[in-house]
């Protein structure tokens, strides 16, 4: 499925249709999210349903946000996110492990249908249903959304001449969602440019999945660590996307 006119990376690709044997998102995320969360205790050894839910939602938030996000952008499209339309393949690692039904509607650039789509009818749904299913935190669960639609952005927007023109769209859309306080989303400068940067504030728990005495895993956004190095990463990692994206064009 086509999101965008240019290649923009694995974690962009999505497939169209109902693919044979996929499950609907309505089915693992629905009447047989128990045993999803089950089988997430087991892959990510969390230590229980509590923080099997906040990776479950974690890496589920992501997948969704980034092909809808891009064809919002990049398409003016609005892909219906809703877990009726969206379908899951059996191998969550593969690029394209999402399948959405429909192939979207024009969007008309309107945030509020975006929001009404991707958020408000279907991550946070899910959220609330795993927040009382699990007793984990909301606030847990609505920063793993907000962080997923703000590093969606983030990633959507290296591929743009202006790399910190969805600080504002991001910004507007996680602030109708009322998600605006559960992730930082600024600029920071990079050669004289002004580039996207994101930071959460509500952590995703995927630290509680350590083994006994080694090292937390910590993302790289994490809100435990110190916001001047998440901005020394963002410089870092900007520079290496642009030295290979140089290298690409110099190939042609």
């Amino acid at each position: 499925m086509p999101v965008a006119r240019v290649p923009l990376g694995d974690r962009f690709v999505a497939r169209s249709g109902r693919p044979p044997g996929w499950t609907p998102a309505a089915v693992a995320l629905g009447s047989r999210l128990d045993d999803t969360l089950d089988r997430t205790v087991a892959d990510r050894r969390a230590p229980g349903r509590a923080v099997a839910a906040a990776l479950l939602l974690d890496r589920y938030a992501l997948r969704l946000a980034a092909p809808v996000l891009a064809a919002f952008h990049e398409l003016d499209t609005l892909l219906d996110a809703r877990p009726c339309n969206v379908a899951l393949g059996p191998d969550e690692q593969a690029p394209g492990w999402l399948a959405f039904a429909e192939p979207g509607i024009p969007a008309r650039s309107d945030p509020a249908a975006l929001c009404a789509g991707l958020l408000t009818g279907s991550l946070l749904p899910l959220a609330d249903e795993l927040a009382t299913r699990t007793r984990v935190g909301r606030r847990v669960l609505r920063g793993s959304v907000a962080h997923a639609v703000a590093l969606s952005a983030l990633h959507l927007s290296w591929h743009r001449r202006a790399p910190d023109r969805l600080v504002a769209p991001t910004r507007d859309l996680l602030g109708r969602a009322g998600l605006a306080g559960l992730v930082t989303v600024g600029t920071v400068d990079v050669d004289g440019d002004s580039w996207m940067t994101v930071s959460r504030r509500a952590c995703c728990l995927a630290f509680r999945t350590a083994p006994p005495g080694g090292p937390p895993p910590f993302c790289g956004t994490c809100p435990c660590r110190d916001p001047a190095d998440v901005a020394t990463d963002v410089v870092a990692a900007v520079r290496s996307f642009r030295e290979r994206d140089g290298q690409r064009a110099r190939s042609r």
